[in-house]
């Protein structure tokens, strides 16, 4: 099962999954960019382009860790 929206671990945000993002990046990684999320303290505010290092394949996984508490958000963009 795909977990998508903002994952929280003692009461803070560790992680923000979105269809947008699980889709995009590992296409965009490839060529030496990311989707980041911001956040202001827990409050989502956005989306940020972000130039990384390319990676030399595009790779999905839907592993994803344990977390406490689970913000589902909207599926579709």
């Amino acid at each position: 099962m795909l977990k998508l929206g903002i994952l929280y671990k003692d009461n803070k945000v560790v992680n923000h999954r979105s269809l947008l993002k699980v889709v995009l990046n590992p296409i965009l990684r490839y060529y030496g960019y990311c989707i980041g999320s911001k956040f202001e303290g827990n409050d989502f505010n956005g989306y940020k382009l972000f130039k990384q290092k390319p990676t030399n394949k595009i790779i999905y996984t839907l592993k994803t860790n344990d977390y406490d508490l689970i913000e589902f958000k909207r599926m579709i963009l």
